[in-house]
């Protein structure tokens, strides 16, 4: 029986109104089964909730942007990180504003997406804030 035949005789019991404890490393299974997760790294609790309770609802902007400084982007962005040349960040305040005041930075919008941090992004944010670099 394949992953995806699981994952559907699990979201079948879910919709007949039964408890079901999933325990998996696949963490969009995860996301994608359960109302509530606990996660454990090295035997501690990191968290434990509803999705929206641990990675927010999905109404907080993600952006990349080119160009700009650190400086002028942590006023708008917070979660702030460089990666691969690329600002990477949540927007902090009114979309058309944000955008308005790119032009001034010498920035360039690369992506401006309404979402949330997935599982996976949230539990590996969770390990390096603690020092963890391994499942060891």
């Amino acid at each position: 029986m394949g992953r995806y035949q699981v994952r559907e005789i699990i979201l079948s019991l879910k919709a007949q109104g039964k408890t079901i404890f999933f325990n998996s490393h696949v963490l969009s299974d995860v996301e994608q089964i359960c109302d509530r997760i606990a996660i454990l790294a090295r035997g501690e609790l990191i968290c434990v909730g509803s999705l929206d309770d641990i990675l927010g609802r999905a109404d907080v902007y993600q952006v990349i942007v080119k160009g700009g400084t650190e400086e002028q982007l942590k006023e708008w962005m917070i979660g702030l990180s460089l990666e691969d040349g690329l600002w990477h960040g949540q927007l902090k305040g009114d979309p058309q504003n944000f955008l308005n005041t790119l032009p001034s930075m010498d920035a360039q919008l690369i992506s401006l997406n309404l979402a949330r941090a997935s599982l996976e992004e949230f539990f590996i944010r969770q390990l390096r804030e603690r020092g963890i670099t391994s499942s060891q």
